[in-house]
C-alpha cells in the first residue's frame, strides 16, 4: 500500500531509490544494505487497459562502490621495480661499451628502424669478429644494408662501419685519449639520462599519493611514505653515480 501510493503520485517515468536491508540469497547469515531503482511501466497491449509493472532495479552493493573508491593508488613496490628496470637498463648499456677490442656485444644497443617500426641490430643481422679490430656485420635483408649503416654511426658509440659488398665491416677504434674522453662523455649522458627518468618514476609516485592523501589518506601516513619515496630515489641516484664512476675509471684505464 506505501508503495502504490509513493507510485500515485508520480508520473509514469519516475524513478525513486530505495535502501533496505536484504539477506544475500549466497549467504544466509549475511545481511548488507542494497540499493533498489523502484520505476513504473507503462502498459502494454493496444487497449492499454492493464495496469503497468513495478519493476526493481538493483544497483551495486553500496559498501563495495565506496570501498573501491577508497583504493589506494600510490604503490612503493611498483615504484621500486620501475627504478630497478631503469637501472638495469644503463648497466646493460654499460655493458656494451668494451674498450680496445672487437665483441659484438658493443653493438647490443644498436636500433634499426624500418617501415614497420623499428627493432634490435640484432634482429636483422649476424655478427662476428673478424679480427681484435674488427667486427663483420651480414644484414639478412640487403635492401636494409644502407639503414643499418646508418643506425650505427647514429648510435652514438663511436664506431663508422663500412659497406663491404652484401655487408659491413666495423672497425673498432685504437684506445687513443681522445677516444676515452668522447666515451666518457657517452657514458655521462647515459647516467644523466638514466638519472631524469628516475626523477619521473619519482613525479610519477607523488602524483599518486597526492591522490591518497585526498581521499581521505592521513597527512602523517602521506608525509612517512613520501620520505620512504625519497630514500628510495636517492639510493638508486647513487648506484647511477657508482655505476659512471666505475665505467669512466674502466674506460681512463685506471
Amino acid at each position: 500500500m506505501f508503495l502504490r501510493r509513493i507510485l500515485s503520485h508520480t508520473n509514469r517515468n519516475f524513478v525513486a531509490p530505495l535502501t533496505f536491508t536484504l539477506p544475500f540469497p549466497s549467504d544466509p547469515n549475511f545481511t548488507g544494505q542494497r540499493r533498489l531503482l523502484v520505476s513504473k511501466k507503462k502498459a502494454g497491449g493496444k487497449g492499454g487497459g492493464k495496469k503497468g509493472k513495478v519493476v526493481f532495479k538493483e544497483e551495486d552493493n553500496i559498501e563495495d562502490e565506496e570501498e573501491d573508491a577508497n583504493k589506494s593508488t600510490f604503490d612503493l613496490t611498483n615504484v621500486t621495480t620501475k627504478m630497478s628496470t631503469i637501472l638495469g637498463r644503463l648497466k646493460k648499456e654499460y655493458g656494451t661499451m668494451r674498450i680496445g677490442q672487437a665483441n659484438p656485444a658493443i653493438l647490443d644497443s644498436v636500433v634499426v628502424p624500418h617501415e614497420n617500426g623499428s627493432a634490435p641490430l640484432r634482429d636483422l643481422t649476424q655478427i662476428i669478429v673478424k679480427d681484435p679490430q674488427t667486427l663483420l656485420v651480414h644484414v639478412h635483408d640487403e635492401e636494409m644494408l644502407k639503414t643499418v649503416d646508418k643506425a650505427i654511426r647514429n648510435a652514438n658509440i663511436n664506431l663508422n662501419p663500412m659497406i663491404d659488398g652484401k655487408g659491413l665491416k666495423v672497425p673498432v677504434p685504437k684506445v687513443t685519449t681522445e677516444f676515452r674522453e668522447k666515451m666518457i662523455k657517452v657514458a655521462s649522458k647515459i647516467a644523466e639520462n638514466t638519472k631524469i627518468k628516475l626523477r619521473l618514476a619519482r613525479q610519477d609516485g607523488l602524483k599518486d599519493l597526492k591522490k591518497d592523501s585526498k581521499n581521505g589518506l592521513p597527512s602523517d601516513e602521506a608525509k612517512l611514505l613520501e620520505k620512504q619515496l625519497q630514500l628510495l630515489i636517492d639510493k638508486y641516484v647513487k648506484e647511477v653515480d657508482d655505476s659512471f664512476k666505475s665505467k669512466s675509471n674502466e674506460i681512463s684505464g685506471n
